[in-house]
């Protein structure tokens, strides 16, 4: 063969080659962008479920979605987004009001159907758009019944905090898996808590740290009535602010975005290690 055929053929072969690939690599493009749009129809789907037969009113940048029998808890919930509004306006800053939509829900068997969680009284969905709370007792919440409506407008402003949250740190280049989750969702509860200090913790077992990071993780504890994972959280974070101001949340963010890793973020922020932490919330549980 001469060598112009035997160019002829290599370069034949290569051409194969390459639109082979490139065939492959369309088809994996078309699936996947063909599972995204499945997944996106579904989800779609289950939130115009949800949504069916409520009632909406605006409020602000969120849009409120009940049903008729729940009309009357409107006003407290209102008040409850102001209070929250006005608590992450102060520790993140204003400016946070990408439009959401606020639900309702009828009763917990409609929230943990819809989450996919037990024992849920609340939900913050980037997927779905969605806030979401349960009223526990709906009679003693319209009565103000305390402590009925704090509980309520607690779990409002732990939802509201988790909405706020991820904007402040998408702005910041970050995602919440860049976070673990003790440290979002005690910030959560530290703001739900209204900055109340002087609890107990209610039981006696405490769970480190770094075990109570990813999904998984939380879950594994979420439900044990044994742990107080959201409690114990808030305590991390009441401390953190306690020390160094209300200023060390945004500091630990910006950090973690500099940094690209949030143990080394908050270690530059705090100047201790999540091991002190724990140890410190381990062996002064009653001061906190």
């Amino acid at each position: 063969m001469s060598k112009r055929k035997l160019y002829m053929v290599s370069a034949l072969i290569i051409l194969f080659l390459v639109i082979d690939i490139t065939l492959i690599k369309y088809k994996k493009d078309i699936s996947q962008s063909a599972s995204s749009f499945i997944i996106e129809k579904v989800m779609e789907n289950e939130k115009k479920a949800i949504m069916k037969g409520r009632e909406k009113t605006g409020y602000k940048h969120l849009s409120i979605f009940y049903t008729a029998p729940d009309e009357q808890l409107l006003p407290i919930t209102k008040k409850s987004l102001n209070r929250a509004i006005e608590l992450n306006d102060a520790l993140f800053g204003s400016g946070y009001s990408k439009p959401y939509d606020f639900i309702i829900f009828s009763d917990r068997t409609e929230i943990e159907s819809f989450s996919g969680l037990d024992y849920a009284i609340g939900i913050y969905s980037p997927d779905y758009n969605i806030l979401g709370i349960v009223p526990e007792d709906k009679e003693g919440i319209i009565e103000n019944i305390e402590p009925l409506v704090w509980n309520y407008q607690s779990n409002i402003i732990h939802e509201y905090t988790h909405y706020v949250f991820t904007q402040k740190i998408d702005e910041n280049g970050l995602a919440s898996t860049d976070f673990p989750l003790w440290f979002s969702e005690g910030v959560a509860e530290y703001l739900a808590y209204d900055s109340e200090a002087g609890r107990q913790l209610e039981v006696p077992n405490v769970i480190p740290l770094n075990e109570l990071i990813t999904v998984d993780q939380w879950n594994k504890y979420r439900t044990e009535t044994v742990y107080n994972i959201y409690l114990q959280s808030e305590k991390a974070i009441y401390f953190l602010v306690d020390k160094f101001g209300p200023d060390i949340i945004n500091k630990i963010i910006l950090e973690t975005g500099t940094k690209k890793k949030f143990l080394d973020g908050f270690e530059r922020a705090t100047n201790i290690t999540i091991a002190e932490l724990d140890d410190y919330i381990r062996n002064n549980l009653e001061e906190i």
